[in-house]
């Protein structure tokens, strides 16, 4: 990512993440399964940080946080996230999630509900999880190999030429450790704490691509909108999995002002 950031590694204290604005609304941004911190490159020169403070925290195995050991659960990941935010002086703040910190947010809402103004989930995986069968998840566990891998980022990216696939590739190797991987995978697909999330009250925004093949609106409909009395959804048009790479103008007007209602901003 480019500047103007803060960048802090990981330490004894916890999670590494980059810094964006100085703005009084805070909020946290996780990253996906295949990606850490810089997915939201593109989405830097959009964001306004005069009224909000980002910050883009890398999960134990990830870019900033690479060398952090862990169990890569999500009830751990929930806990770090809390612990940035003590680090940070964030009483209560908002949230988002991608892909596979999606069910991030549920379980973050969850665990501390006083402590989520809102929840923005991006073609999220829910808190009932990903259940793939053994072909699937032999298909997902393949991406080890440098060619599964492009055929996966070309499948769920909605049409975006070979130049971008090589690139998340590329990035995917710096910025990934080997060893998480399949712990992080094994999360998706056997995490299930949906009656846990049924009913809470949070404020929930959840973002999908009209080409992204499977987590889309109709999935969205059995999940995140019949779970959160106070979710709405919005589809980002021409957009595969990766909205905030696709469209990040258009994204982050979604996601700001979604924010900018929660926070009473004008």
């Amino acid at each position: 990512m480019k500047a103007p950031l803060e960048i802090r590694p990981a330490s004894r204290a916890g999670l590494g993440y980059a810094r964006h604005g100085h703005g009084p609304v805070p909020m946290l941004v996780l990253h996906d399964w295949l990606g850490d911190h810089s997915n939201y490159q593109a989405l830097l020169p959009w964001l306004d940080g005069q009224a909000f403070t980002h910050v883009f925290a890398d999960l134990r195995g990830y870019g900033l946080s690479m060398a952090l050991p862990g169990e890569f659960t999500v009830k751990e990941i929930a806990a770090d996230c809390l612990a940035l935010a003590d680090r940070l002086g964030w009483r209560r703040f908002h949230v988002l999630g991608h892909s596979m910190t999606g069910m991030v947010t549920q379980r973050l809402a969850a665990d501390a509900p006083s402590r989520i103004a809102s929840a923005i989930a991006v073609c999220p995986v829910s808190a009932a999880g990903n259940r793939l069968g053994p072909e699937a998840l032999a298909f997902f566990a393949s991406t080890a190999d440098d060619d599964a891998l492009r055929r996966l980022f070309k499948f769920v990216g909605g049409g975006l030429p070979d130049e971008w696939v090589e690139e998340k590739l590329r990035h995917h190797r710096e910025a990934v450790a080997p060893a998480c991987r399949r712990h992080y995978l094994d999360m998706l697909v056997t995490a299930d704490f949906a009656d846990e999330v049924r009913g809470l009250e949070t404020p929930f925004l959840v973002v999908v691509g009209d080409k992204d093949p499977g987590l889309d609106a109709e999935a969205m409909k059995h999940t995140f909108l019949a779970w959160h009395p106070n979710a709405e959804l919005r589809v980002v048009p021409d957009c595969g999995h990766y909205p905030m790479q696709q469209h990040p103008s258009y994204f982050a007007g979604v996601v700001e002002g979604f924010l900018k209602r929660q926070a009473a901003l004008p």
